[in-house]
């Protein structure tokens, strides 16, 4: 039997992410992949075989964990969206998502939860421990309906089959099932699907209904056949979010029309909101900007004749933030559990590990106390992944994924967000990330 390696930080404090208060003049003791133990210093006695590693005035906090990212390994600018990204060879977005994964390591992000194709085999690759990366918890492909947000219209039907990394297109409870049962069949850990529009263009609207509530139970059921699947449900407007649910969705992604009603079903339901903040209220900034002019597409895209002459001015696109902001503060004060998920999609628009981080940013800014946020981006994101039993919190036979910083992040929301207050990353016990460097 091959023994494990054993070591204890000592003279640190401990935010241990449960959002309890912080420990001061502790130690952590790892041994192989998980924590050991955690004490106090005046009961600390140094013991054979146990390496000392003495960090004084280091605060340890469990990793950070994105519970949406789409390691999709794609370039593009907002003016060619998805076209940039789907062009491309599917081998050549595999190996750049494997930079993008690393990016968010560097950050201090050692699990996420990826939305794409290449997340299934990413798994695989970082489980190896050959080269260094986070934990990928695979939701696959989403789910899409015919037309829908996942569907990339801008290509024939048998392109986007072949190529496109986000989605798999599903119609009716069928197809469904048949969808769930293949991402399962690669590994997924979690299923997505969207119940609603996402604005992409312009025929893909926030606030339509994509998929019935016999297809979304359909998916539903069948994910949570295979115990422990989380569905992750994109929903965007209140009756998509409603029906996700009722129909026992785990979680809901965006989420930016929750009223107290909806707000009180969630917290009965337990659901978990991860409401991508940042990209979210930013959308008529960044992604779709809005101006006096804006730029003509080179070629017509599809769109509604209906929809045509309706004015989007800069006032629409602030409106749509400040009921985003308002949706998500209502969450908040009604107890409804809340993860931090970035939405990160594509470089340059979203850079990896920095997008992620700003999202922690993001949860302050728009109402948490710095130690909500923490708790929401560790014990909270740790469930919505499907793995708090492993992984959120600091505690004895948990997995020792620790991000080791020079001040205190319950402080102030730049402790996480500014890497130059970053000193260690470990994955499993492993050292893993020095001073924003891999160390492997």
């Amino acid at each position: 039997m091959t023994e494990r390696h054993s070591f204890v930080l000592c003279d640190i404090a401990v935010v241990d992410g449960t959002g309890g208060p912080v420990r001061e003049h502790a130690f952590l003791e790892v041994l192989g992949a998980r924590i050991a133990r955690i004490g106090d210093m005046a009961d600390y006695a140094p013991r054979d075989g146990v390496e000392e590693v003495r960090l004084p005035g280091h605060y340890v906090m469990p990793g950070l964990i994105d519970a949406h990212v789409h390691l999709s390994g794609g370039r593009a600018e907002v003016d060619d969206q998805e076209i940039g990204v789907v062009a491309e060879p599917m081998g050549l977005k595999a190996m750049r998502s494997v930079y993008e994964a690393q990016q968010l390591l560097k950050r201090g992000f050692t699990t996420v939860r990826d939305i794409s194709w290449n997340g299934f085999y990413l798994k695989r690759l970082f489980v190896e421990q050959q080269i260094p990366g986070p934990k990928v918890v695979a939701c696959g492909p989403g789910l899409t309906r015919t037309g829908g947000h996942g569907d990339l219209f801008q290509f024939t039907p048998n392109y986007v089959a072949e190529h496109g990394v986000w989605g798999i297109v599903a119609d009716g409870p069928e197809e469904v099932r048949k969808a769930v049962r293949r991402n399962l069949r690669e590994g997924a850990d979690a299923i997505k699907i969207w119940v609603s529009g996402g604005d992409n263009w312009p025929h893909d609207r926030i606030e339509d209904v994509h998929y019935s509530m016999e297809e979304l139970r359909a998916c539903v059921e069948e994910a949570h056949r295979q115990k422990g699947t989380i569905v992750a449900a994109h929903a965007e407007n209140r009756e998509a979010i409603e029906m996700a649910v009722d129909a026992g969705c785990d979680t809901i992604e965006h989420g930016e029309e929750i009223d107290e009603a909806l707000a009180k079903k969630m917290v009965e339901r337990g659901t978990i909101l991860v409401p991508t903040l940042e990209l979210i209220i930013n959308w008529y900034r960044d992604f779709i900007p809005l101006g006096d002019e804006p730029r003509a597409p080179v070629r017509p895209e599809a769109f509604l004749y209906r929809d045509l002459y309706q004015e989007r001015t800069e006032e629409f696109g602030e409106a749509y933030s400040a009921a985003s902001e308002a949706s998500f503060r209502t969450a908040l004060a009604a107890g409804v559990k809340i993860a931090l998920g970035s939405d990160t999609v594509y470089e340059p628009l979203t850079k990896y590990g920095e997008y992620s981080a700003r999202e922690f940013r993001a949860l302050v800014q728009y109402g948490m106390t710095v130690p909500q946020a923490v708790h929401a981006a560790t014990a909270v994101s740790s469930e919505a992944v499907g793995m708090s039993h492993a992984l959120g919190t600091l505690e004895a036979g948990k997995l020792a994924d620790l991000l080791v910083l020079r001040a205190d992040p319950t402080s102030g929301a730049d402790v996480v967000y500014d890497a130059a207050h970053h000193a260690r990353v470990y994955c499993d016990g492993k050292l893993t990330v020095r001073d924003g460097e891999f160390v492997w």
